[in-house]
């Protein structure tokens, strides 16, 4: 099956492409209207979904930021570098590409398509570092390879040219939210049974302590009088922590791969809102 060019071009380990259309049913109707803030990016699913008119997309992996401006700026070059690499496309070309990723020096087009290629052919869409910063997963032994159509590249490239992508830390991006933006977060998860690829995106990782500090800067946005929807995994620390009367908590089920395995397991979900959700009308 082709890739739907109204989705994201990458696979993303806990990326929410196949909960979008329930995802939906709490945003606030006017959505597209307000400037919209996403600083945990990923593969963009929940953007791409919504389309609005202004937004600020960051995340703290530079070469994610890097390869959808790659993406923005030049999507018919990214395109030939992929077609390229699909041509060449082997278990042995997945690793010689992951080495010239690792060794690149510079961003540059071509690292944006290595980036794109070697998230499509990898593990389960993992993306994950060692602490030396180096891309360490293996090969997906995937049987078919699908790449990004270059219209598939271009209908990203309009999305993404109202944006600002940017390479900072959400501390600093959830500073810049007004009153009456609009701010989704999908910060990598707790452990689910005491492993988690979700949370090794970045060499630092993401501790327990930045969930913390998440949470107190959604109470800001709150009293700031922005509207905040969280996704985060659905334990009793992550209700702990937005336990507040100022919160809507939404659980649902969600089939995830939480293991190293292939196996396929049923998890509980929670979505967070400051504002209340009632069939997608209005939020005030």
């Amino acid at each position: 099956m082709p890739l739907s060019e109204t989705h994201s071009y990458l696979r993303w380990a806990g990326g929410k492409r196949r909960l979008i259309w329930r995802l939906r049913n709490f945003l606030p109707n006017d959505v597209q209207d307000r400037t919209y803030h996403e600083p945990f990016l990923g593969a963009g699913s929940m953007f791409l979904a919504v389309r609005p008119q202004k937004a600020y997309l960051s995340d703290l992996n530079a070469d994610l930021i890097f390869s959808f401006r790659a993406v923005c700026q030049n999507p018919e070059l990214v395109s030939r570098h992929l077609r390229e690499h699909g041509r060449k496309d082997s278990e042995s070309y997945y690793y010689y590409i992951r080495d010239s990723y690792n060794n690149a020096r510079h961003y540059s087009i071509a690292q944006g398509a290595r980036f794109i290629y070697l998230n499509r052919t990898c593990f389960n869409g993992v993306f994950r570092v060692s602490k030396e910063g180096r891309f360490n997963v293996p090969h997906g032994k995937r049987d078919n390879t699908l790449l990004p159509t270059l219209s598939h590249l271009r209908y990203v490239s309009t999305a993404l040219r109202t944006t600002c992508l940017t390479v900072q830390s959400f501390e600093k991006a959830l500073s810049q939210v007004n009153k009456g933006d609009f701010v989704y977060l999908d910060p990598p998860y707790p452990p689910l049974n005491g492993t988690s690829f979700f949370r090794h995106y970045t060499p630092d990782r993401f501790a327990p302590e930045d969930q913390e500090r998440l949470a107190s800067d959604v109470c800001s946005l709150t009293s700031r009088g922005a509207l905040v929807m969280l996704s985060n995994a659905d334990i009793p620390w992550i209700r702990e922590l937005y336990s507040d009367s100022n919160f809507s908590l939404h659980p649902f089920s969600a089939i995830r791969s939480v293991t190293s395995k292939k196996k396929k397991h049923t998890v509980r979900e929670l979505v967070i809102t400051n504002y209340q959700c009632f069939s997608r009308r209005s939020v005030p």
